[in-house]
Formats: C-alpha cells, structure tokens, sequence
C-alpha cells in the first residue's frame, strides 16, 4: 500500500482488497479523466477523485483501441493553490513506470529540487502534440506527510535583513554554478562563519531557536524532504470517504511555499499562522505548460 495513504484520510487501509471499493469509485465518477494518446492503439489514461478539498486519489494506467482498462498504478494527491514561478525546471521520466520527476536548480535553496508530477496525462498530452518545451517556468508544489510536529517561531526582527541576505544568497549561488571563483570564496567563508556560530550557540541554546527554515532530502527517495517551515495559513477540512480530519497547512520554508496535507491524528500540536511545522514530507508539484 502507499506509505502516504494515511496523509489524507486513508489510515485503515492496509491491503489491496480493501482498496478495491475506492477504486472503483474513482472509475465510475471521476471528477478528473485525462487521456492522452502515447502511440497508434494506446492512450494513456489518469482518472482523478477528490475525497476532501483539494486532496484525493489518481489512478493512472493504459486505455486500449478496444476500450479496456489496465490501471498501472496509484498516487495519494494533494494540490496547492501557491504558483511559484521557476525558470529552471525540467521534466524526468522515471524508468520503472510512466510517470515523471520535475527536476529544479533552485538558488535559494542552495540545491537541486525533485518532485512528483500530479498532472501525469496532461504532460504526455502536450508530448504527444508537440507543445511541451523542455524547461518549464511555473508549478504549484504540495506535499504529503504522515508525521509533523507544531513548533514556535523563532523570535526574529531582521525579516527585511533576512530577505536581503536569502537574495545576495541566491545570486552568489548562481554566479558560482557559472564558475565565479569570487562567488565560490565567498560562499565558502560565509558557510564557515555560519558553521562556527551555530557551533558556538548550540552549547547554550536547541538548534531549533538557531535554525528558522529547513529543508533538506531525507531518505533514499529523491522526492523526501525534512522540512521546517513557517505556517502562513491552514485550515482543516474532512475525507468524505472516513470521515478522518486532514489538515492542509501552507508554509514558508528557504523561500519556497507549497501546501502540505497530514492527518490531524498525525501532527503534535495545533497550526497556526506564525508558527512552524516540522515534518517529512513527499513533495509533489503540477507543472504548468508554457
């Protein structure tokens, strides 16, 4: 079963059989059905279900000439309604089933970000009539988790300062992908600065009233990330389906804003804007065609 069924209400399904019924309810009436041809006699097809606001269940697979269906696989979706604009990102097919990696050089990051793509048949689609570039320019980035924790802000008066220094960052960042033997100094010494204050302060204080925004890959997954983030607004919404209640949490973290989906069971502590939330999550993003 996916690990992150539980992230939008699925707690109790444990194997196939008890999956069966929701499938079949999401081939009956889906809100969403994308086909996109992919060769002469085969098109690809990916029904889509909400069971809550802005969360639900993709089922994706192949559609033959005759009519009949072979569902490939599934996926456990959220979506976001935060566009972030990227002039970096590029499209990777995986080699074990049809489905696709957005791959993004993000400067204020300070590294490469992977997601999963949602919008699966529409890629293809625009693949198929030739419409697709390789590099696209805009998505909307959500994620799962199945686990998280609420923590308090850190106390900060410099965010103008903060901002200032995140977009020197970014630049310097930039510069040294490009081979600026100034910018790779400069980055070097400011990471040792940061490197021997934060060592000094971790004697005296916990490293989460020294850290404000993280977001680093964990796992062997490339599309896992530890995440520590600033809430911007959240609400908290039901599946229709188990009657579970999903928080969707929007948040801040290293410049980068994408709405996260948990169970309410699976977050210690309660949401608010200002605070922080601390998790794993599985980043997806829905890339959006030039």
């Amino acid at each position: 079963m996916h690990s992150f069924l539980p992230s939008i209400g699925f707690t109790n399904i444990k194997n196939r059989q008890q999956l069966e019924p929701i499938y079949r309810q999401i081939l009956e009436s889906p809100d969403r059905k994308f086909i996109s041809t992919i060769s002469a006699d085969t098109c690809l097809v990916q029904f889509s279900k909400d069971f809550g606001e802005r969360f639900g269940i993709s089922l994706v697979g192949e559609m033959s000439k005759d009519g009949s269906i072979s569902i490939e696989y599934y996926f456990p979706y959220v979506t976001s309604k935060l566009l972030t604009d990227d002039e970096n990102i590029y499209v990777e097919k995986y080699s074990d089933k049809r489905a696709y990696a957005g791959v993004s050089s993000d400067f204020s990051l300070g590294m490469t970000l992977i997601f999963f793509i949602t919008n699966i048949a529409d890629y293809e689609k625009s693949l198929w009539m030739n419409r697709s570039n390789k590099y696209f320019s805009k998505a909307y980035f959500s994620g799962l988790s199945v686990n998280g924790m609420i923590i308090l802000d850190v106390d900060d008066h410099s965010d103008k300062n903060t901002s200032y220094g995140n977009a020197k960052r970014s630049k310097l960042i930039e510069a040294a992908k490009k081979g600026d033997p100034d910018a790779i100094e400069s980055l070097t010494l400011e990471d040792m600065d940061t490197y021997n204050t934060i060592g000094r302060r971790t004697h005296k204080e916990d490293v989460l009233s020294i850290v404000k925004s993280s977001f680093m890959p964990v796992g062997i997954e490339t599309d896992h990330y530890a995440v520590i983030g600033t809430i911007t607004s959240y609400i908290e919404t039901t599946n229709s389906y188990t009657n579970e209640s999903i928080y969707l949490i929007d948040v801040e973290s290293n410049d980068l804003t994408f709405t996260v989906a948990i169970n309410k069971n699976h977050l210690l502590g309660e949401p608010a804007p200002g605070r922080r939330f601390k998790g794993d999550v599985w980043l997806q993003g829905h890339i959006v065609n030039p």
